[in-house]
C-alpha cells in the first residue's frame, strides 16, 4: 500500500506523522519505504542521511547512497532522500530533462532501490501543495507503478487545527482529484490542544463524510515531538498513530 502524505501548507507536522507512521507500520513485522520528498528534508536528516538527496547526486554525477535502512523490532524502514537539498531541485529536475543520460542512471538507481525489497508499504512525505502533473510526483509515480503495477494508492491529508488551514487542505483535496476517484484515506487534524479538542473533533467528522475518506484522526500537541531533536530510531510515536496504523493494517 502507497501512502502519500499530503497538506496545502507547511509546518503542520507532515514529516513528523510520515516518520512515525513508518515506524509504527515496521513494528508490525512488515517493510516500509519512506520516500522523503520533502524540500528539508527533516525524515532523511534524523536518519543520519547527511549528503544529498538522490535527484542532486544524480544531476552532479556523484557516487553517493541517498537512503538508509533502519531496522524496526521485527521489520525494517528504508528512508529515501529524494531531495532535501532546498530550492535547487527545480534546477536540477530541468537538468535532468535536458540531459536523458543523466535522468536514466537517476530512474535506475530508483528501480534499483524499488527492487531491494518486497515493501509492504510505501510512505511518501510530501512538499506542500503538490498535484499529480507536477514534475516532482509524476515521473517517479510513474517508475513506480512499472515495478508495482498493483499496489493501491491513497491519500492523508494533514491540517493543523485552524479553521482556515483545514478549509484550505479540503479545497486541495478536492482540487488534486483524490475526492473524485475516493483514494482519500485519512483527514489528519494535528497538535490539536485540549481545550479545543471537542470542537475539532465534531468538525472533523464533517470533513470524513464531506471527502469520503476512510478514517479520521486528531492528534494532539505534544511538546516532545514539536521540540525532538534527536534521531529516527527513537522518534515517539504518540498512541493515535498507533491506531491508525491498526486501521491501515486490516485493510492489507
Amino acid at each position: 500500500m502507497r501512502l502519500s502524505i499530503l497538506s496545502s501548507k507547511g509546518g503542520v507536522g507532515k514529516s513528523t506523522l510520515a516518520i512515525s507512521l513508518s515506524k509504527e507500520l515496521a513494528r508490525r513485522r512488515t517493510d516500509v519505504l519512506l520516500i522523503d520528498r520533502d524540500l528539508i528534508g527533516y525524515a532523511s536528516y534524523l536518519a543520519g542521511i547527511r549528503g544529498p538527496g538522490l535527484v542532486t547526486s544524480v544531476v552532479e554525477e556523484l557516487d553517493t547512497k541517498p537512503w538508509r535502512e533502519i531496522k524496526v523490532e521485527s521489520g525494517s524502514v528504508t528512508i529515501l532522500k529524494y531531495f532535501g537539498d532546498g530550492p535547487r531541485y527545480k534546477l536540477d529536475i530541468e537538468k535532468l530533462h535536458r540531459q536523458r543520460n543523466l535522468g536514466e542512471r537517476g530512474w535506475e538507481l530508483y528501480r534499483g532501490l524499488l527492487k531491494a525489497k518486497r515493501y509492504s508499504f510505501v510512505i511518501v512525505d510530501n512538499a506542500a501543495l503538490v498535484r499529480p502533473e507536477d514534475d516532482i510526483v509524476k515521473h517517479e509515480l510513474d517508475t513506480f507503478k512499472g515495478i508495482y503495477p498493483d499496489m493501491p494508492i491513497w491519500q492523508i491529508f494533514v491540517s493543523d487545527f485552524l479553521d482556515v488551514d483545514i478549509k484550505e487542505t479540503v479545497r486541495y483535496a478536492n482540487l488534486i482529484g483524490s475526492v473524485e476517484l475516493g483514494s482519500v484515506l485519512a483527514f489528519v487534524i494535528n497538535m490539536v490542544y485540549p481545550e479545543i479538542s471537542t470542537r475539532v473533533n465534531h468538525l472533523l467528522d464533517q470533513i470524513v463524510n464531506a471527502l469520503k475518506a476512510r478514517m479520521g484522526l486528531t492528534i494532539p500537541f505534544s511538546e516532545k515531538v514539536y521540540q525532538y531533536n534527536g534521531d529516527f530510531e527513537s522518534f515517539p510515536i504518540l498512541p493515535e498513530v498507533g491506531k491508525m496504523a491498526t486501521k491501515i493494517m486490516e485493510m492489507m
